[in-house]
């Protein structure tokens, strides 16, 4: 009893330290506009499975008002008619039928491309994502600034009801970045979306090379940055970077989750697991001792924690709002998404650490 109440308060102060802030990407600039024109940029798309998505990137890359030196689909060995769209959408087209031992099929994609692009500048871009016709050029304003390399978490679009249960694990991956952390002086790791970064960097540093069977990889290769001192940037995509997350079903959720997150959870420092582990632990124990304390008449204690739980359904309304399209109601019965977050993980623990395998796409995933 008196552990969960001390959970409560803890983790109550912790939620407003964890999502304190949501930097978007701006506009562009138009006092630096005219230079973004002397980089010449590539992108490179990995894409396993994607015909319905490669119509859309395509589309809102051909729509951009910036120009793009050249755009690399990689087919990562598709077995539906994701080629046939590349070929007829007249981009580069490059086939990679064989997977060599140690590698995952995302790094392969992607250091396959980087290697056939000539820009000087690498977008590496999710087949899943959608931009505005802007985008590009705020990105590339973005990077004028300081020339870091930028990964950025797209805005969830919410459609269906099966993607709310997608809400808790954005909300962890944002922060396990300190992206959203009050006043964190570093971003650790990359988003797997969008990553924008030199041609010269990127080589420089092997590519995927140093996190090449990595489920996680491209959280891995921004810690491998932060390694080796290389200053990064986290954004959230804001109005102009966007994406579905696993729109098809629930079974989608389940799957696309569990791949890797018990395996990214281990990944954080120390200080911010800590701090998520007891968040967790106080929105799960909140709601039973809220029904606990009617059950044991202490209407003290009922009044209290049904303040506490309006506040903590407000609070995560107002962080899920800065991710996606999620309705209020989310915030409100916050334990039903909570409930199957804690079933995922579990899936995701015996999956990685017992079977040391999960599935993605076909594909059993083993790795770190």
């Amino acid at each position: 009893m008196v552990f969960n109440y001390f959970s409560i308060i803890i983790g109550f102060i912790f939620f407003y330290f964890l999502f304190h802030k949501f930097p978007l990407l701006e506009d562009e600039e138009k006092n630096i506009s005219e230079s973004l024109n002397n980089h010449s940029i590539s992108i490179i798309i990995p894409a396993r499975n994607e015909e319905s998505n490669l119509p859309n990137i395509l589309k809102d890359l051909k729509n951009q008002n910036q120009k793009i030196h050249e755009i690399i689909c990689v087919d990562d060995d598709s077995t539906d008619s994701t080629a046939k769209i590349i070929k007829e959408s007249r981009v580069n087209y490059l086939n990679i039928n064989t997977l060599p031992n140690g590698w995952k099929g995302k790094t392969w994609a992607c250091q396959n491309g980087a290697k056939k692009a000539t820009g000087d500048l690498l977008l590496f871009i999710d087949s899943d994502v959608r931009l505005s016709p802007s985008a590009i050029k705020c990105l590339l304003s973005h990077y004028e600034k300081n020339g870091n390399p930028i990964s950025i978490q797209p805005y969830h679009t919410v459609e269906k009801k099966h993607e709310y249960f997608s809400l808790f694990f954005n909300l962890i991956q944002i922060c396990a970045t300190s992206l959203s952390v009050y006043k964190a002086k570093k971003h650790i790791g990359f988003y797997g979306p969008v990553l924008l970064i030199s041609k010269e960097l990127f080589l420089k540093n092997g590519g995927y090379e140093a996190v090449k069977n990595s489920v996680i990889e491209d959280f891995n290769l921004g810690k491998f940055y932060n390694k080796k001192n290389i200053v990064i940037d986290l954004i959230m995509g804001g109005k102009h970077i966007k994406f579905k997350m696993y729109p098809n079903s629930f079974f989608e959720v389940f799957e696309g989750w569990s791949k890797n997150f018990s395996s990214g959870s281990i990944s954080i420092s120390l200080n911010l697991f800590a701090l998520i582990f007891f968040w967790i632990v106080y929105l799960t124990v909140l709601p039973f001792e809220f029904v606990h304390s009617f059950i044991i008449k202490n209407y003290f204690l009922s009044l209290l924690t049904l303040i506490i739980y309006i506040l903590t359904a407000l609070k995560i309304n107002k962080s899920a709002k800065k991710i996606g399209s999620y309705p209020l109601f989310v915030g409100v019965i916050y334990p039903i998404y909570l409930l199957v977050f804690h079933l995922i993980f579990f899936y995701s623990l015996l999956g990685t650490y017992v079977f040391k395998t999960t599935k993605w796409k076909g594909r059993n995933m083993k790795g770190n």
